[in-house]
């Protein structure tokens, strides 16, 4: 089972779902490759990935798409920032600061969500990105490069120097989808989807 990925947090929604589906089939290696959502598409055209999890819900004319599990959008701030100590913030409150971002991974569609939400009332609106994992960018934020926006799977990280607040008026979460191809029919990826669904239904989020 080939499976590519954003990101593969301890304790997060996907990790508990691999985790869960090795235990349930010990016999089926499992690969994974991480990637930007793009990446990841184009190796699922391929052939190359059975299937691939990506920040959103996209529609594509030639796979499955199918949303899975939803995370509230956190700002990751130093925590020395004048805004660190408080119970949330607004993307008004942001819109000063220079924002920093992967190259890979879910950075593309984070640099996006970003000019959507403040290009039009930032003029002056800073977005940096870097070659990085999502460590080292968080790592980063907590040595003042700049704030970025995650995932709430992201705060279970626990990282020294580095808070996640809750933004105020991102009042809908981001769902993750499975994409898939039709043509794949291997009941080792309906099994996956299975327990995915099972996850999904019993309301387990991040």
């Amino acid at each position: 089972m080939r499976i590519g990925i954003h990101a593969l947090i301890p304790g997060s929604f996907l990790a508990t779902l691999v985790e869960r589906y090795r235990e349930q089939h010990p016999g089926i290696d499992v690969e994974i490759a991480e990637g930007t959502a793009r990446e990841s598409v184009m190796r699922l055209r391929a052939n190359r990935l059975d299937l691939t999890f990506v920040a959103g819900a996209p529609e594509f004319s030639d796979c499955h798409a199918r949303p899975i599990w939803r995370e509230r959008l956190l700002a990751a701030l130093p925590a020395r920032h004048p805004l660190g100590d408080g119970a949330g913030v607004t993307w008004a409150d942001l819109a000063g600061d220079t924002f920093i971002v992967c190259q890979g991974g879910t950075g593309p569609q984070v640099h996006d969500h970003i000019v959507v939400r403040l290009a039009g009332t930032s003029p002056d609106l800073s977005i940096l990105r870097f070659d990085v994992e999502r460590g080292t960018l968080l790592s980063m934020v907590a040595q003042g490069y700049g704030v970025t926006i995650v995932g709430e799977a992201t705060s279970l990280m626990h990282l020294s120097g580095v808070r996640f607040l809750p933004i105020l008026d991102e009042l809908e979460p981001l769902p993750f989808s499975a994409i898939w191809s039709p043509h794949n029919r291997s009941p080792a990826l309906r099994s996956l989807l299975d327990i995915a669904g099972q996850m999904s239904r019993s309301g387990r989020s991040i």
